[in-house]
């Protein structure tokens, strides 16, 4: 048996209900420049069925952009939200710092300078 580039195309009977046909018919009719017959689109919707089952398929550029307009904002959040970890630390720290402050009555080096 030899093999040759073009393979020739196997017979495959397919039942779809009178609606699908319908609408088969009707894309075809608003597109006919990409698609010459419905078996030519059953065809391609296979193959792109499988490619995206697959997960190779491309994302169209809105999709990819926004995509992208998140994970920016992702990116965004994360740098704000360690400024804020930073300031807030920092305010408590200080917080500590004020509210326990330095008590004159205890400090030793005060007393002795009041008793000379």
């Amino acid at each position: 048996m030899t093999s040759t580039s073009k393979q020739s195309p196997v017979r495959l009977n397919l039942r779809i209900p009178p609606d699908e046909r319908n609408q088969i018919d009707y894309f075809l009719s608003q597109h006919p420049h990409k698609w010459a017959s419905a078996n030519e689109f059953i065809r391609a919707a296979v193959g792109n069925y499988i490619a995206f089952l697959n997960g190779n398929y491309k994302i169209p550029d809105l999709e990819q952009q926004r995509l992208n307009q998140l994970i920016e904002g992702f990116h965004g959040l994360s740098s704000t939200i360690g400024s804020l970890e930073s300031v807030l630390i920092s305010g408590f720290e200080s917080l500590m710092h004020v509210t326990r402050g330095s008590n004159y009555l205890l400090d030793q080096s005060m007393h002795e300078d009041r008793e000379l």
